[in-house]
């Protein structure tokens, strides 16, 4: 996937990481001076003029690693290799003057190079202007949006931009913690469908296969998470009197809801099982029952201070909010019923309280009755 490592290996090369996927590498000698004359002959920054048809962006996007994600501020960071090329006739006009041009599905590469001389101020060719939409991060400019620009035999035109950025996202927390979310990238170029169509590279279909998992290397890494699919589509909209297409890329994941389970959900049931057990104590004992049910209130009182860490102030209620609640409610009837026994137990003094014996065997079952209902409506 680096491809900067192969780019001086003189001999023909095939391969599945590129975006052109098959190409090769002249063997014939070239002039010291060959790609400075091209690049002097280059002067098209336009769309040409007498194309009919759009130019079709051939696109690959590898998305290497999702090393943060922030669900509180909506966001992630992601490093990633973008490709994508086209055939620019005006290109292969230039390569038959220099008797460099070949009219075949596998060119030879020819030349590269830095974005900032062939769309900079000189602007010697036609730039599609291709950016991430949903990016947060402001991408170097100087740049132009680009690591380099290559050159192939046939008149293609490549772009590739590796780099790290923030990235928007558009999470659904309903199911959190057993959430699953979609890490997008949303890729647009700066000119409508009459100009450019993107038309996604075929290695596309074996990344959306394998999970981006190649022979010798892991995939996306994703601390907390689990990526479970990969999918692409193009997009259409219109806007004005324009219609518009983008490249998007969708990277599926489940959270690892281990730490939730046993450092927030099961401490949780442990301290509303303590609270619960107040009721095998004697009625009399006000005092110690009630400071017990207090204390595991302000305890969940805590552990939801950790959730608002994690996720944004939504105007839903998560699984966990739902959880936490009924936890809430639960306790709160606790610490009441506690001091409605104590009142009948003054009141009538009875040897066997009622609320205390209906009320250890009921409240437990209709918790865990009232938690399997809320899974089912969550989850």
């Amino acid at each position: 996937m680096k491809k900067i490592l192969i780019v001086f290996i003189s001999i023909f090369f095939s391969t599945n990481a590129f975006a052109i996927n098959e190409f090769k590498y002249l063997e014939k000698k070239v002039p010291k001076q060959f790609c400075t004359n091209i690049l002097n002959e280059f002067d098209f920054p336009g769309f040409p003029e007498n194309q009919q048809e759009p130019f079709k962006l051939m696109t690959e996007l590898i998305v290497e690693d999702i090393d943060r994600v922030d669900g509180k501020r909506l966001e992630f960071n992601s490093l990633y290799t973008l490709y994508v090329h086209w055939i620019d006739p005006r290109v292969a006009d230039v390569l038959k003057k220099f008797d460099a041009y070949e009219d075949t599905d596998v060119p030879a590469w020819l030349c590269d190079y830095e974005a900032k001389t062939v769309w900079g101020e000189s602007r010697k060719l036609f730039d599609p202007v291709v950016e991430f939409y949903n990016r947060k991060s402001i991408p170097d400019l100087a740049k132009g949006g680009a690591d380099w620009v290559e050159i192939f035999s046939n008149g293609t035109v490549q772009m590739r931009l590796r780099d790290a950025a923030t990235f928007k996202a558009k999470f659904n927390f309903k199911k959190f913690p057993f959430d699953e979310q979609i890490f997008s990238f949303s890729i647009y170029p700066e000119f409508p469908t009459s100009k450019m169509v993107f038309v996604a590279e075929p290695i596309m279909e074996e990344y959306k296969k394998n999970l981006y998992v190649s022979e010798g290397e892991d995939g996306i890494n994703i601390p907390e998470w689990e990526v479970t699919s990969v999918d692409y589509y193009v997009d259409k909209y219109e806007e004005g009197d324009y219609e518009y297409q983008g490249f998007v890329v969708e990277v599926g994941a489940k959270r690892l809801s281990n730490y939730y389970i046993f450092k927030i959900i099961i401490p949780i049931l442990l301290i509303l099982s303590i609270s619960w057990s107040v009721f095998w104590i004697h009625p009399s004992q006000i005092e110690s029952k009630v400071n017990i049910t207090m204390v595991a209130l302000l305890s969940l009182i805590a552990y939801n201070l950790i959730m608002d860490d994690v996720i944004p102030k939504l105007d839903y209620l998560t699984f966990m909010d739902a959880f936490i609640f009924l936890s809430y409610l639960y306790t709160g009837a606790a610490t009441i019923l506690c001091i409605y026994s104590y009142y009948r137990f003054k009141k009538y003094n009875l040897k066997i309280n009622l609320v205390d014996h209906y009320a250890k065997i009921a409240g437990p079952i209709s918790y865990f009755v009232s938690i399997i209902i809320c899974s089912a409506i969550y989850l």
